[in-house]
């Protein structure tokens, strides 16, 4: 006996549906391709930050062995970070030239306005 007409369609129906859920699961599933789309632009995010701390990490190395077993270094570090001085040092400090221009803006004295009749043409 032969299957009817109705019952192929319904058939075809079925599993066209079921092919239909299967892949809109596969797009947009917990685990499908754009969640994995995702997690490969997050990966990458993380190994460029963990190349830049490693980068960060050799510096601060380099750095700690420098002040070890560089004296000089030392001393430098020790100058411009702490701001120490020798024995018997005399340090000159000097206004910064933003710092001149700023105060001289605020000592200008405030301009008056004028009147109609005080205003030059122009």
């Amino acid at each position: 006996m032969l299957p009817s007409r109705s019952s192929q369609r319904w058939a075809v129906y079925l599993f066209s549906s079921l092919l239909v859920a299967l892949s809109l699961f596969t797009a947009f599933g917990e685990r499908g391709v754009f969640h994995l789309w995702r997690l490969w632009g997050e990966k990458k995010q993380l190994e460029e930050k963990n190349f830049l701390l490693q980068k960060e990490n050799e510096t601060l190395r380099e750095r700690a062995h420098r002040i070890l077993h560089d004296d000089l270094y030392l001393e430098k570090v020790a100058r411009e970070e702490l701001g120490l001085v020798r024995p018997g040092e005399i340090v000159y400090r000097f206004a910064a030239a933003d710092s001149k221009r700023t105060k001289a803006s605020v000592q200008l004295p405030a301009e008056e306005p004028r009147s109609p009749e005080e205003t030059p043409p122009r």
